[in-house]
């Protein structure tokens, strides 16, 4: 079994990235809070970033160990990985929580590839409202979160979604 996120800031490249690996036959996780904006939103409620960090992230958080936890024996792509949450909190200066760190610190991926700002494909909708500086600053917070946790994030060049997926298989088929 091997655990690969893709991360980066807003806009990055990371969705499509992950439909590419999909679409090769590689098991692959969404982003979780992507939806949980969207569920979130439908609900009315204010458990979305820019109103409720803490618990918008604590919701995200249970979708993303249900994910880590349902991996199957074989290489699996996650569109984000739960120290993404640390990043962001930490972006916002807000307090981690206890569950984040422990399960940060305890539920470990493999390999964690970062896609770095790309104002040429960079926009924005109903769930992702950040604007490209605030994209790159979300990238650096992500970058060091993981390095923190003592991972490695492997830069992924901003070339084509194809050479990009390319890029990740040559990597970890080594």
């Amino acid at each position: 079994m091997r655990r690969v996120v893709i991360t980066g800031g807003p806009a990055s490249g990371k969705s499509s990235l992950i439909e590419s690996l999909a679409s090769k036959g590689y098991a692959t996780f969404p982003e979780v809070a992507r939806e949980v904006i969207k569920q979130q939103l439908e609900l009315g409620t204010n458990k979305v970033p820019w109103d409720d960090v803490t618990g918008f992230s604590k919701i995200v958080l249970k979708d993303q160990i249900k994910q880590f936890d349902a991996c199957i024996d074989t290489i699996t792509f996650f569109d984000r990985g739960i120290p993404d949450l640390i990043g962001y909190m930490n972006h916002g200066d807000f307090k981690i929580f206890p569950d984040l760190m422990e399960n940060a610190q305890n539920k470990r991926y493999d390999d964690i590839f970062i896609l770095p700002p790309w104002p040429e494909i960079y926009s924005t909708d109903n769930e992702r409202r950040e604007n490209i500086n605030e994209a790159a600053l979300i990238f650096d917070e992500l970058k060091k979160a993981y390095q923190s946790l003592n991972y490695i994030p492997i830069i992924v060049p901003k070339i084509s979604i194809e050479e990009r997926a390319t890029f990740i298989l040559n990597y970890i088929n080594g």
